[in-house]
C-alpha cells in the first residue's frame, strides 16, 4: 500500500497512468450506457445527456480497493502463482463492479438525484471494501499456505 500511495503522489505518474485509466473507464461506461438505450455522449471523462452529467474522477474507480486486495494477497503466505491468479481475478471482478457502479450512479442521478451523493459517497465505497474483503476471504479459504522451512 505504501508503494501505491508513493507512486500516485507524483503528478507525472498520476497523469501518465491514472488519467488514461479514468478516460478508459468513462469511455467503456458510456458505451454500455449507449448500448442500454441511454442517449449519452462523452466529453473527456464526463458522461453527459440532456438530463444529467457526471465526471469520472479520482475516487470514481476501483483502484483503492484493488490495491487493498492485492496487498492482502501479497502478504498472505501462499505460492506466487496462487497470489497471481487471485490478484488477476480480483482485479477483473473489481473493475467490472466499478463499471456497474458508474452505470448505476448515472441511473440514480437521472431518476433519484437526491440519493446520488449518498450512493456515490457512502453506499458504493462501502460495497467495494466489503467485496474486496469478501474476495480475500474466499481466496484465502482456497489457499494452501506455503510452509515455513525454518529449523524446528
Amino acid at each position: 500500500m505504501a508503494l501505491y500511495y508513493a507512486l500516485f503522489s507524483f503528478a507525472v505518474i498520476e497523469n501518465a497512468l491514472f488519467v488514461p485509466y479514468l478516460r478508459a473507464n468513462a469511455w467503456l461506461a458510456n458505451e454500455i450506457l449507449c448500448g442500454l438505450g441511454q442517449h449519452t455522449h462523452l466529453s473527456d471523462v464526463t458522461i453527459q445527456s440532456p438530463q444529467f452529467a457526471m465526471a469520472i474522477r479520482r475516487g470514481c474507480d476501483a483502484v483503492d480497493p484493488t490495491w487493498l486486495l492485492c496487498a492482502a494477497m501479497i502478504s498472505f503466505p501462499a505460492s506466487f502463482l496462487h497470489k497471481l491468479k487471485g490478484m488477476l481475478t480480483g482485479i477483473v471482478i473489481l473493475q467490472a463492479l466499478n463499471l456497474i457502479r458508474i452505470i448505476t450512479l448515472y441511473w440514480i442521478g437521472m431518476h433519484f438525484p437526491g440519493f446520488f451523493n449518498p450512493a456515490h459517497l457512502e453506499v458504493w465505497p462501502t460495497a467495494f471494501i466489503i467485496v474486496a474483503i469478501g474476495l480475500f476471504i474466499i481466496w484465502k479459504e482456497n489457499s494452501q499456505p506455503v510452509e515455513s522451512h525454518a529449523a524446528g
